[in-house]
């Protein structure tokens, strides 16, 4: 009798309070280096989908632009717990964990450096700042992430010298000297103004970046040359991280790396409707010879590790000798 007392007692309960039986959400704020329009938030959506999913619901994630917070800002925002997670360009964390933007010249997909000494002295050192390292926020294969969009068609090397190539942060600086042309360092929002004006001769940007701005009617062609590897880190605040409980810890890690997964193969799939965008709105994807393709991938290779052994004479070489792979193709 006592038995079947507390079970009507439990049944009214939830009935009054159906909450109850549910799991509180949690709400976990986010911010990306792009606004929150295709093609450029296709990653971060990816991840907070597959954080949505996993967690059947129960976490939740406000996706914000660089208009809440710029993008230079956003990795001292996540130390200081403005906000929970950042797609953080890894430029602007150099500031915090030296080599950050040396993950760029990385010759090895996401998975490939997770389970590596790399993916460990970013998780050590981010960790020294107050922040979770969670891997890759924009996947993809090695070396195809950035090319230079241009205002008139080149032929050769030897054309790009001397021409002015607008660089977020003044990003790719040392490879873009080393082609003899000259680094504009400004913002992306400013890219279309400068192309407009005839300010700038081109700019350096990820692919879909060209749409992710609306810089199609400003640009004549691409050089579908492509460099650079996944220069996104998705960091966290650590004391929001370790305030999760364990479950939802591992829900944001395996979400992360399913999103690393699938985000590789979703950018080969975004360049190439980006080109048959493009293409078909007048901007010409243009390619330079064998000879000259090797060398200008290896002048960006050369170029910006002698700016990073120079920058981090301590960490520069160790890094140098995980991320760079001595069989990739582009370089022989």
């Amino acid at each position: 009798m006592l038995v079947i007392l507390v079970l009507a007692s439990i049944l009214i309960y939830i009935s009054v309070n159906p909450s109850a039986t549910q799991k509180k959400t949690l709400e976990l704020s986010l911010v990306n280096f792009v606004p929150d329009i295709p093609p450029g938030s296709n990653w971060a959506r990816l991840f907070i989908n597959n954080i949505e999913k996993m967690s059947k619901g129960t976490i939740k994630i406000r996706l914000m632009g660089p208009e809440a917070i710029p993008s230079a800002d956003a990795p001292a925002a996540v130390k200081r717990g403005t906000v929970d997670i950042s797609s953080a360009l890894s430029p602007f964390c150099d500031a915090l964990v030296a080599g950050s933007s040396s993950i760029g010249r990385a010759e090895y997909n996401p998975m490939e450096l997770r389970n590596g000494p790399a993916f460990r002295y970013y998780q050590d050192q981010f960790a020294g700042q107050g922040i979770y390292y969670l891997g890759a926020s924009v996947s993809s294969l090695p070396q195809v992430q950035t090319v230079f969009y241009l205002r008139k068609e080149i032929k050769s090397l030897k054309d790009l010298e001397g021409l002015k190539i607008a660089s977020m942060g003044g990003s790719n600086r040392k490879f873009i000297e080393k082609l003899k042309a000259v680094c504009v360092p400004i913002d992306f929002p400013d890219y279309f103004t400068s192309m407009e004006r005839g300010t700038v001769d081109g700019y350096n940007i990820g692919i879909p970046g060209i749409q992710d701005f609306s810089l199609t009617p400003v640009t004549r062609a691409m050089l579908d040359e492509p460099f650079s590897s996944c220069g996104g880190m998705m960091i966290m605040n650590m004391a929001k991280y370790r305030s999760l409980t364990p479950e939802q810890r591992e829900i944001l890690n395996k979400a992360m790396i399913q999103a690393e997964i699938d985000g590789a193969r979703m950018f080969t799939e975004v360049v190439e409707k980006v080109k048959k965008d493009i293409s078909s709105a007048g901007v010409k994807i243009i390619h330079l010879s064998p000879a000259d393709s090797r060398k200008f991938y290896l002048d960006y290779r050369n170029a910006m590790w002698d700016e990073d052994m120079q920058r981090w004479p301590e960490v520069a070489p160790k890094l140098k000798a995980w991320l760079v792979d001595p069989d990739f193709s582009r370089a022989k």
